[in-house]
């Protein structure tokens, strides 16, 4: 496929996954069942295309022993949300967040805007709490061992994006949609956020070859650009932390280009996270015990 094709997949994929939304919306489906509907499907398309157009063939998911734990920790332990995994997290937060705005009021929100304003606003106000919420994950370390399970893959692909522990459902629901309810944002923008959230977030843990104008990399969250955040590399790995804009990345310093900040590796260094389910879900209550395990591993290692 010439350049010129691949680099219409990025934008066909997100704008046609929120056009189909917006159908399924027409047809009076429930938002929540057209989320995860679209999610599903989002998902399925991906993985397709990820075998035919893949951009790193070390990270094809068919050859993952981990892909069956992905596909746990997104379906199982998620309970309905954005990404297949945190798609049934986000739906719920999103049907909760909805009939609790329904209860509270409008409050300050610009009820009078069109939707889309008012669906882009609560896009932009999320982003800043989402960026917070990030940034937090990767420098305060009480908090680290709750994310790092979803930094710890040595490839990203389509399952990569719902390989969340739950507690990270919670702790989103707290800091973000919680904030834009007391705000008063209304139920449908919610539901068009936790959208955003799963196609974007989908497409950017992807291992599709589709190239992406620099331009975007510099206005809002592209593969590429999240790649780096999945880095080995430490500075790297600590950059491009917002989930749609990048606008609290370029105010607050965490911006880096893909384009001139090229990585070898994603994951984690000395990864002391177990390879089985159970242990994975145990793995924020037990850091330490794991910590310490790694460095006995590391001290029996030959030099």
């Amino acid at each position: 496929m010439s350049t010129f094709l691949k680099g219409l997949l990025f934008p066909v994929l997100l704008i046609g996954s929120f056009y189909a939304y917006h159908r399924l919306l027409c047809a009076d489906w429930h938002p929540g069942v057209a989320l995860f509907t679209m999610t599903l499907i989002s998902l399925a398309v991906i993985a397709v295309l990820e075998r035919l157009l893949p951009y790193r063939n070390d990270w094809a998911w068919w050859t993952d022993r981990q892909v069956v734990n992905d596909l746990l920790h997104g379906a199982a332990l998620s309970t309905i949300g954005p990404r297949l995994g945190e798609v049934l997290l986000a739906s719920l937060a999103a049907t909760g967040a909805a009939a609790l705005a329904g209860t509270w009021g409008g409050g300050i929100w610009p009820a009078d805007w069109p939707l889309w304003a008012q669906v882009a606003l609560t896009i932009v106000i999320a982003d800043f709490f989402d960026w917070g919420k990030h940034w937090l994950y990767h420098h305060a370390a009480p908090l680290w061992p709750i994310h790092a399970l979803h930094h710890n893959p040595d490839r990203l692909h389509f399952a990569k994006a719902g390989r969340l522990h739950f507690l990270e459902a919670t702790i989103r629901f707290a800091i973000i949609s919680v904030p834009l309810i007391v705000l008063g944002a209304p139920p449908l923008a919610l539901f068009w956020f936790a959208a955003s959230q799963n196609f974007l977030g989908n497409l950017n843990h992807s291992n599709i070859d589709m190239p992406v104008p620099r331009f975007l990399h510099y206005l809002m969250a592209t593969p590429q650009a999240h790649r780096l955040h999945h880095a080995k590399d430490h500075d790297l790995g600590q950059s491009n932390l917002s989930s749609f804009t990048l606008i609290p990345d370029h105010l607050f310093g965490t911006f880096r280009d893909p384009v001139t900040h090229p990585y070898d590796h994603v994951g984690i260094d000395d990864d002391p996270i177990p390879r089985n389910v159970l242990g994975q879900l145990a793995t924020p209550f037990i850091w330490p015990l794991l910590i310490v395990r790694a460095r006995r591993r590391r001290a029996r290692q030959p030099n």
